[in-house]
Order: C-alpha cells, then structure tokens, then sequence
C-alpha cells in the first residue's frame, strides 16, 4: 500500500509545483478584491483534483495493464487510490487552515473557528465530488472522466442553489439550518458517498479485463 501511495505522490509531484502557483496567484487575486468566501472552494477542488490528475497518468502510462501482473489485489489498488484522495483531503484542510488565519487577521470580527470549521466542510464536499468521479473513472478512463467531473460540480451546485431557491419560493425560511445540522448532513454524505463509491468502484475494477 505505502509504494502505491507514494507510485501517485511521485506522478503528482510536477503538477503540485504548478497547483502551488495556481493557488498563490489566486489568492492573492481575491484578496485584492477582498473575496475571501471563494478561496477555501477554490484551494479544495484544486487539491482534490489530484487524484483525477493521477488516473490520467495512470492511462498514459498503461498502469492497469501493468499492475495485473503485480501480486496486490485489485481491492487494495483501489484502496490506494481512495486513500490517496483522503490524505488529499487532508492537504486541503490544512490550506484551508492556514486561509482561515489569515482572512481573520485581515478580517477583524471573524471567527477563526467558523472559517476553519468552514474549510473542513468545503474539503469534504470536495472530496463527495470525487466520490461520484472515482467510479466513472474506472469505467470509462480519466480522459472521458474529465466532461464527466464538470457536470457533476455542475449538478451539485445546481441542486444546491435550487433547492435554496425552492426554499426561498415556498416561504420556508432556513434559520432550522444550523451550523451542527449543516456539519451532520455533510459528514453523513461524505461517509454514504465514499462507501457506495468504494463498493462500485471494486466491482468495477473487479469485472474489467487488462
């Protein structure tokens, strides 16, 4: 398990040079224009978008054909994989750590815990995205995928900004969403997304010929 995970820290490692560039021009973008409510979304999804990167390399390089003759089980490949986007995850609550502190020195009135508990909930959802991707992935190729990833943040957003709309329609105020309601609602999705995800994502790998 520990060479699969460092086999896609190796094949990242170029591109997180370009995603640290990204990020640093970003936010420095946002905080000229004093938008800090989008950089937390931003750093997630660029984070989390590794693993996606790391299925790509994983294509050109003919891994999979490769790793069938390896003696590891297609069980514990995809493990990696999903464990690769955990640790990932990870990485984006600490980016988004280190963006609290700095939006509540610059933000006199802000509460570091709010932005960081904030920054925790966004890395989540970003890693829900994922979920939903991981699968598809392995059934059609990274390449594919990549239409795929636009339509499901598409979806989510949608739904999302739909259902407050719908809200909004029908007089129903949204005081009932607390912050602990909120924190539970993502939590259990995050845990049902990555179970269902994992479940297709073995059989698939299991059924597919190399």
């Amino acid at each position: 398990m520990k060479g699969l995970l460092l086999k896609d820290l190796f094949v990242v490692s170029e591109f997180v040079r370009v995603l640290t560039l990204m990020a640093i021009v970003f936010i420095a973008s946002m905080m000229a224009i004093d938008g800090f409510s989008v950089i937390g979304a931003m750093i997630s999804l660029l984070v989390v978008s590794l693993v996606i990167s790391s299925f790509s390399y994983d294509d050109l390089a003919h891994w999979d054909s490769f790793a069938a003759t390896l003696p590891v089980s297609r069980r514990k490949l995809v493990a990696s994989k999903y464990l690769f986007l955990l640790l990932l995850g990870v990485l984006a609550v600490v980016f988004n750590g280190l963006v609290s502190v700095l939006f509540a020195a610059l933000q006199p009135g802000v509460s570091l815990a709010e932005q960081f508990v904030t920054g925790i909930l966004i890395s989540m959802a970003a890693c829900i995205i994922d979920f939903v991707l991981i699968p598809l992935i392995y059934k059609y190729g990274a390449e594919k995928s990549r239409m795929m990833m636009m339509m499901v943040i598409v979806v989510i957003f949608g739904i999302t900004y739909g259902g407050a709309a719908l809200l909004k329609m029908l007089n129903i105020g949204t005081d009932w969403i607390t912050l602990p309601i909120l924190i539970g609602g993502i939590a259990a999705a995050f845990l049902a997304s990555l179970l269902i995800s994992w479940i297709c994502s073995v059989k698939i790998v299991e059924k597919k010929e190399y």
